[in-house]
């Protein structure tokens, strides 16, 4: 009798001495370390073209809601029919890929356990010889995880908590994990699918009293090939994120690598309980029989780390650089959650301020990198100062002093210096005869004074009153009010010159009387600009009436008035139950001619007006998006481009977008999708290099997050 055959019989009694042994996940996880290069030769050989082909499809098919977030892809928008299409080929490629690649490692592995290495090709051929059976098999599994899901499901109708519905689908999975060996049957066996199930539940609920039953076969493989490659992978990733060198080439290297490396520790595991589980409860007969079955002549070829390397590294490098070049021209943003790092540096007397989720009114860039965002809603005004990009450290200070009138939201507006002038009525007198008086703060990143002086008169608190800010064409502050007439209906709109940013000698101008319904809440209503030497251009929006008009003065000292109705209103918002916030907002441009936006009364659709002349007789109407319910006034800003960037709510699917407009063509891009739903709050500036950044809101039913969004790259 040949050496050879007289030795095969020892081999397999210490094979299954070994095989006998405590420890499988540990043991197992030794062996897949130690012949990594081989185990994970399948994974390579199949994963590596589907990835290739997965992501030219991917650039082919990818429409415009592709943005690059911080580095990362995502898609904002409703994916197309070829998205979904190519989804669909991807995730069933990768199925029948993945019912090649287990039992081809499964067998190199029980190779490797036994001493008789089997190569990659014989590997893959018995693979492949019982792929029928396999993908019976995985198409088994998708019935149980549907069924698992629906019990779930229905736990959670019938009980109303999660808690149960979480332990039903855990419980069934768990019963599910033995059905794993049943790959090792299929491929070591040659059994049919049903015939490998039942066999390998055989072997999960029988053996030796050493060997455990059911519940340490189910717990090894819950442990050994989902918990701890879960961990690992989910450990490897927060590694990447922290890394010094950044995330997008690490995270896409390392993704890569552990889709090819894990299935190598996952597939050793079902080999090493196989058989441990054979040993233990079958004859040495059988258990020679298994290892004489096992494909090729035992002699395996070495091992090549050359190709498997390329292959762990080659996708992920691929789409990293992919990212990090861009050549597909993706939109790319950057974004920063404020509220996560956001603290407060004022101390007692005046009580900390604190943040809703509504404040956010205005935002300004400061000196450098530095972001003022302007908070007013119910109580004083704040700011919320960001000192770097990205908002690494924030500063939450008072903009008004702790005795002024809460009862009225104030205005702001960056000076020419780069210092934010904020309105504010002190107060004097208790009851009904406390009387308010307008006056001015003057704030930057580090904290705010008064000004030298009041402004104007006197006046009841009771009495209506709105203001809006801005600054002079070439320096100074404007200041546009509006009250209301006493004892009839209408309001007066009045504007203040100063000739200095602390307003220390005012003059004021009353420039029109409209038949318009004051209200000392609508925080949209009224805005000012300056256009050409020095003269105002009013913008005022009634709520209640949904008319929109533009006053305008011909000299800078206002002798002669235009007043011009550009939207007349109609049915309203508070009867038609559109929802939401109407009001308007304004840019004058260099050559003095406004542009308006602003979300309509009627139908709560966002318009915009580009006016053909200074006083708005001529303008040319946008339709920028429908009618909708539930959105805030859109932002509006003119970039360096001297582009119209307007930012508005897609409460539909849950979207920032910005219309880029040049005259009356606009191009519509999302640039950010929020997690919950869309908050009460939008606002927008230029940064110092000219970009635009948006602040907008993030709400869920118990928690809100305050988000700045800038797009880097907006198409034309």
């Amino acid at each position: 009798m040949p050496e050879a055959v007289q030795e095969a019989p020892a081999r397999h009694v210490q094979a299954m001495t070994v095989a006998r042994r405590d420890g499988v996940i540990w043991r197992a996880y030794g062996t897949a370390a130690r012949h990594l290069i081989r185990l994970a030769a399948p994974a390579a050989l199949v994963f590596l073209p589907i990835s290739l082909v997965a992501l030219l499809g991917l650039a082919l098919v990818v429409e415009e809601s592709a943005v690059l977030v911080d580095g990362s892809f995502e898609l904002l928008g409703t994916p197309g029919r070829p998205l979904l299409v190519w989804a669909a080929a991807v995730m069933l490629a990768s199925l029948a890929g993945q019912a090649v690649v287990l039992p081809a490692t499964v067998v190199i592995a029980v190779g490797l356990l036994t001493g008789r290495p089997v190569a990659t090709p014989d590997a893959m051929r018995a693979a492949l010889r019982n792929l029928p059976a396999m993908l019976l098999l995985a198409l088994l599994g998708v019935v149980v995880f549907t069924a698992t899901a629906v019990a779930g499901f229905g736990m959670l109708m019938w009980t109303g908590q999660l808690l149960w519905a979480v332990l039903v689908m855990a419980s069934l999975a768990v019963l599910a994990l033995p059905s794993l060996l049943a790959v090792a049957i299929v491929t070591l066996e040659g059994r049919s699918a049903g015939r490998a199930l039942a066999g390998a539940y055989r072997l999960a609920g029988r053996g030796e009293p050493t060997a455990g039953g059911f519940w340490s076969c189910t717990l090894t493989l819950a442990f050994g090939v989902l918990v701890f490659p879960a961990a690992a992978q989910r450990a490897v990733e927060w590694a990447v994120e922290w890394a010094v060198l950044g995330s997008v080439l690490g995270y896409g290297v390392a993704t890569s690598a552990l889709t090819l490396v894990i299935p190598a520790f996952q597939a050793t595991v079902i080999a090493r309980l196989y058989l441990s589980r054979l040993a233990h409860r079958s004859t040495a007969e059988a258990f020679e029989r298994v290892v004489e079955n096992l494909p090729g002549s035992g002699a395996a070829s070495p091992a090549r780390p050359v190709p498997v390397l390329a292959a762990l590294l080659l996708p992920g490098s691929l789409f990293a650089a992919t990212l990090l070049v861009n050549p597909f021209g993706w939109l790319e943003v950057t974004q920063t959650v404020v509220t996560a790092t956001w603290t407060s540096d004022d101390v007692p007397p005046q009580p900390r301020p604190g943040l809703r989720e509504t404040d956010l009114k205005a935002m300004y860039a400061g000196r450098g990198d530095e972001l003022i965002m302007f908070m007013d809603s119910f109580g004083l005004a704040r700011l919320l100062t960001c000192t770097a990009t990205g908002c690494p450290r924030t500063g939450f200070r008072w903009a008004e002093p702790a005795d002024a009138d809460e009862d009225i939201a104030s205005s702001s507006a960056r000076l020419h210096e780069g210092r934010i002038a904020v309105s504010t009525w002190s107060q004097r007198g208790q009851g009904d005869d406390r009387r308010v008086r307008l006056g001015l703060m003057l704030c930057d990143a580090r904290g705010c004074v008064p000004g030298p002086r009041p402004i104007g008169e006197e006046m009841s608190v009771y009495e209506g009153r709105s203001v809006a800010l801005a600054p002079g064409r070439y320096d100074g502050l404007m200041i546009a009010q509006v009250r209301e007439l006493p004892e009839r209906d209408g309001e007066v709109l009045s504007v203040t010159f100063c000739e200095d940013p602390v307003c220390a000698d005012p003059w004021t101008k009353e420039l029109a009387r409209l038949p318009s319904r004051t209200s000392a809440y609508q925080e949209h209503g009224l805005v000012v600009g300056a256009g050409p030497t020095n003269r105002p251009v009013v913008l005022r929006f009634d709520e209640h009436a949904g008319s929109l008009s533009l006053i305008t003065c011909e000299e800078s000292d206002c002798a002669e008035v235009h007043v011009e109705r550009l939207v007349h209103g109609g049915w309203t918002w508070g009867f038609d139950e559109v929802g939401g916030e109407a009001g308007a907002t304004m840019v004058v441009r260099d050559d003095g001619r406004p542009l308006i936006a602003y979300r309509d009364s009627a139908d709560g659709s966002i318009r915009m007006l580009d006016c053909r002349n200074l006083s708005c007789s001529q303008s040319d109407p946008v339709i920028l998006t429908g009618p909708g319910r539930f959105r805030v006034p859109p932002a509006l800003v003119v970039d360096g481009e001297g582009r119209a960037l307007v930012a508005y709510q897609d409460v539909d699917d849950n979207r920032i977008v910005v219309a880029t407009c040049e005259g009356t063509r606009c191009t519509h891009t999302p640039v950010a999708k929020g997690r919950y739903a869309l908050g009460d709050a939008l606002a927008m500036t230029l940064d110092a290099r000219g970009r635009p950044m948006i602040g907008w809101i993030d709400h869920s039913e118990h928690d809100w997050d305050l988000i700045l969004t800038t797009p880097l790259n907006l198409p034309s």
